[in-house]
């Protein structure tokens, strides 16, 4: 697999163990961070060594909002300690396009332009696409209106994936004119 070559500016990771605060002060906090400028939070539930249930809690922050993150750790959330490493963000290289499918739904056929990033595994030549989340709730909360289609939103989304797949195969076969991709 090839690496993305672009990586985010330097980044901090706070371990933190939460043991004393409760959820709705949690959730409020976990807000705070991200408007303090973490990039992602994640509170995981923990069993302390004597056997006292609490949190893992982990903070993925740029150096330059670190004071203000860890203000909220020790005020808002009473933590008297935590672990700080260093932290590089790695992923595979991913190209974003736009592939064009057509899904059936409800005795209806659809033409779409699905906005895709696309991930190619060097060793075997397969490739991955990875659907955007907002934009299957789009196209769920426009068919619903504007079709009277209720589709549960984890078959939409699986759909679009099956759709995509055999675009994008179809596309490396060079089988047909539909489902070419452009890039966006």
């Amino acid at each position: 697999m090839e690496l993305c070559p672009e990586s985010t500016p330097a980044s901090l990771l706070i371990l933190a163990q939460v043991d004393h605060a409760c959820g709705d002060i949690l959730s409020s906090v976990m807000e705070r961070f991200s408007t303090a400028g973490a990039r992602n939070v994640h509170l995981v539930p923990s069993l302390t060594k004597k056997g006292r249930p609490g949190y893992l809690l982990y903070i993925d922050v740029p150096e330059d909002c670190l004071e203000a993150v860890e203000r909220l750790l020790s005020v808002e959330l009473g933590v008297l300690g935590w672990r700080l490493l260093a932290a590089e963000h790695r992923g595979p290289a991913a190209r974003a396009c736009t592939v064009n499918v057509t899904l059936a739904s409800g005795g209806v056929e659809r033409s779409l332009a699905v906005p895709a990033k696309i991930v190619r595994d060097t060793a075997t030549g397969n490739e991955v696409a990875h659907i955007e989340h907002d934009f299957c709730v789009r196209l769920q909360r426009e068919l619903r209106e504007s079709r009277g289609i209720d589709m549960p939103l984890n078959m939409l989304k699986a759909r679009i994936r099956v759709a995509v797949a055999d675009a994008l195969d179809e596309a490396r076969r060079g089988d047909s004119d539909g489902g070419k991709e452009t890039q966006a």
